[in-house]
C-alpha cells in the first residue's frame, strides 16, 4: 500500500438536481466516463458522496488519484456531488446537504483511523485557482457539523475521543 498523508475534498460541479433519480453507482459510472474521455486511466476520485449521503467507491485506494495536478501522491480524493457555480468563499451548506456533511465527516474519521499518517485535510481550491469544492475545507472541518448530531454508540464515542476531535455521525 502506498503512503497516504492527505485527504483532499472536491466537487463534481453539477447542479443539485443532476441525475437526481439515478443511483449513486450510475453517477460514479458517469464521472468515470467523463474522466476516461479526458484520457485518464479511471475516475479521478477514490470516493464519491452523493446528495443523500451515499458513499460510493471510485478509484482503488492503492492507486494515486487524478485530482490535484502535481500533488496527488499520498492523497485520498473525495468528490461531493453538486457544487455547480461554487466559489471557494461559499459555505458548505450553500451547495451541499446535511447528509453529505455527515457522510464526509464520517469518511474522514474512518480514513484517519485506517491511515494514521493522514496529517492534512484539504480542498482542491488550496492548490488551484478554482472554487472546487465550493467552501474552505479547514474552516468547515473545524466548525463541526451543520447537522444535528445523532446519538453515538459507546464504541463511536470512544473512537471520537481516541481521534481527539469532534465528529458527528
Amino acid at each position: 500500500m502506498r503512503l497516504i498523508d492527505e485527504l483532499s475534498v472536491h466537487c463534481s460541479a453539477t447542479r443539485p438536481d443532476w441525475m437526481q433519480h439515478e443511483r449513486s453507482s450510475t453517477k460514479v459510472k458517469e464521472f468515470r466516463r467523463w474522466h476516461l474521455a479526458r484520457g485518464w486511466s479511471d475516475i479521478g476520485y477514490h470516493f464519491v458522496i452523493d446528495r443523500d449521503g451515499t458513499i460510493t467507491a471510485g478509484r482503488p485506494l492503492t492507486r494515486v488519484p487524478a485530482a490535484v495536478l502535481g500533488h496527488n501522491t499520498g492523497m485520498i480524493a473525495v468528490c461531493l456531488v453538486g457544487g455547480h457555480g461554487a466559489a471557494s468563499t461559499d459555505s458548505f451548506s450553500d451547495h451541499f446537504t446535511v447528509e453529505q456533511d455527515n457522510a464526509l465527516r464520517g469518511l474522514i474519521a474512518k480514513q484517519r483511523l485506517a491511515f494514521p499518517t493522514i496529517t492534512k485535510i484539504s480542498g482542491h481550491n488550496e492548490y488551484a485557482n478554482k472554487g472546487c469544492p465550493g467552501f474552505d475545507v479547514m474552516t468547515w472541518f473545524r466548525s463541526g457539523s451543520t447537522a444535528k448530531p445523532k446519538p453515538a454508540s459507546p464504541f463511536l464515542s470512544w473512537l471520537i475521543t481516541f481521534l481527539g476531535g469532534r465528529v458527528n455521525v
